[in-house]
Order: structure tokens, then sequence, then C-alpha cells
């Protein structure tokens, strides 16, 4: 959540920048503030694209010092409290989860039910549920604990599936009839209800429900796993004592990621985020171009 909040508070400063850009005027630096100039309405255009090449760049630059840093953990012992990524299997090292949605035998799970409540107000989420059983992650390295802290956002790049089906629907009725969410906290999260639990580090539950009166059959069901034999890479800080990754206390925005897929993936993650990048910069020029082209003369 801090990391989506992070990102978005980039657009507005982005898109006042292209907004001022557009309205200078010679002699320069001089300013028309005319909101009516034709064309201006591409400044938010250009700046949306130059923030997602940004967003592209960060993401590449991330993935980049993960692959940096996992090959060169290998073939040598890793220093208590270092940052590191590591790449392995994932294990479990207590009872496996039964995903609520799906009913496979999972390591974790993030389920989402929500509808369209139509109008302004768009998708509402009705429940919202992840738990985690204790894991191990087996690579080079040997095996090391992975202790998660309690959140959703250690499955942030796990991506959802859609799910439906009345099997489906018949498990997530059962599943949220015999939930106890507990009383709604009430304040400032209204009608909210949650209830959570944890097996120490690295084992956790957490279900949520907002008390709406909507059928689950009217719902959509997504829903995230993370199953035994995935192949992973977990980015965190190691614990020699503890033979663990735990989670990196310098990162404000996702302390310890569990990612899918290996080293190859990585490295096409790096590829296809810079990409993308391209892309959305040549997007953006295309608009400047065609502003200082087509309105510019005109005004």
């Amino acid at each position: 959540m801090k990391g989506c909040l992070l990102r978005l508070a980039l657009y507005p400063p982005i898109a006042a920048l292209f907004v001022v850009l557009f309205l200078v005027r010679a002699p320069f630096p001089s300013l028309v503030l005319n909101p009516e100039a034709e064309g201006l309405a591409l400044a938010p255009v250009a700046a949306l694209f130059f923030w997602f090449a940004i967003l592209y760049l960060l993401d590449a630059r991330r993935a980049r010092a993960d692959l940096d840093a996992a090959r060169a953990a290998l073939g040598r012992r890793l220093r208590d409290g270092e940052r590191t990524v590591v790449f392995g299997t994932l294990k479990e090292r207590a009872a496996l989860l039964e995903a609520p949605l799906s009913g496979e035998s999972c390591i974790g799970y993030h389920y989402v039910v929500e509808h369209n409540a139509g109008g302004k107000t768009g998708t509402v989420t009705d429940y919202e549920g992840y738990a985690l059983t204790p894991l191990v992650i087996e690579g080079p390295l040997g095996a090391l604990a992975v202790l998660a802290p309690p959140g959703n956002e250690v499955f942030y790049e796990v991506p959802f599936r859609t799910l439906g089906g009345d099997d489906t629907f018949a498990r997530a009725e059962r599943y949220l009839g015999a939930t106890d969410f507990g009383p709604p906290s009430g304040g400032l999260f209204g009608n909210l209800s949650r209830r959570e639990t944890s097996d120490g580090p690295g084992g956790f539950r957490r279900d949520l429900s907002w008390n709406r009166e909507t059928a689950i059959r009217d719902c959509t069901l997504k829903q995230k796993v993370l199953c035994p034999g995935d192949e992973a890479h977990v980015a965190g800080t190691y614990s020699e004592t503890r033979q663990a990754i735990e989670p990196d206390p310098d990162s404000i925005m996702r302390p310890l990621r569990i990612v899918p897929g290996g080293e190859a993936s990585l490295a096409h993650k790096v590829r296809s985020k810079r990409r993308g990048a391209a892309v959305s910069t040549a997007l953006g020029l295309a608009v400047v171009a065609t502003y200082v082209l087509v309105f510019l003369p005109r005004t």
C-alpha cells in the first residue's frame, strides 16, 4: 500500500511541470496563463507517459539490483545483516494451508471478493484475506527460513487469478460463512471487521469483511497462491543466527518480497521493464511533438 501511494505521489508534480512547460511563450521565460489555450489538455497526457517511463525505470533498476545481489551471493558466505536475493524452491516447514477459493494445498494465499457497485463508486471489496505458513527457500545457499511480516505486501508480485464455477462459489460461501471476522471496528474504518492470528515470524492469517449485504455469487472471486515446489526468489536481509531471510529494515515499500520465478525470470523482467520505459518515453515525446508542431503555432 505504501509503495502504491508513493508511486501515485510522483504523478502530480510531473503533470504540473508539463503544464508549466506547455504554457511557456516567447520572450522566455514568460508564462501565458491561459487554461483555454489549444492543446493544453495534452500536458497531463504527456506527463502520464513519462510517469509510466519513470515507474518502469524504477522497477528495472530494482530488478537489476536484485539480479546482481543474487549472483553476488553465489559461491560465498553471506554476511549477517546483508541485503540479498536468494533463488530457490519454496517448501513448507509447517502444515500446508488450504486455499479458500480453489481448495488447493498451498504455502500461502491472498483472496479478494469484490463486486461492481456501479456509478462513480465502481468496484468495491466485500472480503479479503491472506495467510502464510512458515516456509523455507531451498537453493544453492541451502535451506533458509523466510520470515515474512504479516501483510498482503508479501504477495504483491504474485499474479491474481479470477476464479469461477459453482464449486468455487460454493467453497467461498462455506469459507466466508464459517469465518469469524469479529465485530465491526467503526471509526475511520467504518463497517470493517477483521480477525488475525500469528504463528510467530513467517506465519500469519488475516481475514477482513466490510459487512456488505452482497450475494457471493454476484461477486468476482480472485486469488493468489504460493505452492510447495514453486520456483521463486526472495529479497530481504540475511540473518546468520536464524539462518533466514528477514525483512529489510531500510525498505519503506516492501521489506521482504517473494517473487515467482528464478534467475531467468528476473533477467527477463529487467529487459521487459526497460522496453516499457523506452516505449512510454517515445509515446510521451510523440505527444509533446504533436503539441509543439500542431497546437503551439496556433497560439
